[in-house]
Parts: C-alpha cells; structure tokens; sequence
C-alpha cells in the first residue's frame, strides 16, 4: 500500500479503495509496482492510472498475467488506444480474456465486421459495464 502513497494517492482516496475492496491491504507493493508498469506500457499516464484505480479498485487485486492477457487480447482483436478505453471505462479491467473473446466472437455472429467490433469495444461498451 506505501507504493500507492508513493504515487500520490491520499490516505483519503487509499481509504475509500479500500472500502471498497478489501483485499488492497494485501496486495504485495511489488504487484502494484507491476500494474502500474503494465498500464504505463500501454500509454497510460499517471493521471490515467490514478483514475483507474480509483474508480476501479478491483483491479489492483488482479492477477498481473490475467490482465496482461486481457490486454493482449485487447490488441489480438485490433484496439490500439488501450489508455483512452481503462481510462474512459476501468471496469473492463475486472474482465478476463474470455470474456472478451466471448463478446468478439458474439459480435462476429451478429454480422459485425472487425471495425465495427473495434469501434463498439470504443464506444459502445463503455456503456454495458
């Protein structure tokens, strides 16, 4: 947790995450230091990073490989600005690569074609999260 302090978190907002999930507490520095890597690999900058974890204090307690291969499957289907879809919608950090498999395979049945799929995972799915 002291690497959230570090990051510029307040106590205030560590608390509320911590409200929220509980688990926060227990999650090594080490893994944080890794999430925020990851997110910073993929254009996330701080003031991105800080509002993901906020808004989505779940995803801290996420296995660093399970999101790795979320976002790997993210760019596998095309999306290329992964920093603007966590920012605009953290919660699909909580989803797991099949998920997002599911959905793209769904999609491709109802007749979509890849663009149209990229821009629904932009645009429309921010708002079924």
């Amino acid at each position: 947790m002291d690497v959230l302090i570090r990051y510029g978190f307040s106590i205030e907002e560590i608390k509320n995450m911590m409200d929220i999930n509980q688990d926060i507490d227990n999650i090594p520095d080490q893994d944080i230091y890794s999430l925020i890597d990851k997110l910073g690999n993929i254009g996330c900058m701080s003031n991105h990073i800080k509002n993901i974890f906020t808004c989505n204090p779940f995803c801290l307690s996420r296995n660093i490989n399970d999101i790795e291969k979320l976002i790997n499957k993210l760019y596998n289907i095309g999306l290329s600005e992964l920093y603007i879809l966590f920012d605009s919608n953290p919660y699909i950090l909580n989803l797991s690569e099949n998920d997002i498999d599911r959905m793209y395979k769904r999609k491709l049945k109802e007749g979509l074609d890849n663009n149209s799929i990229i821009d629904y995972f932009n645009y429309e799915f921010i708002n079924i999260i």
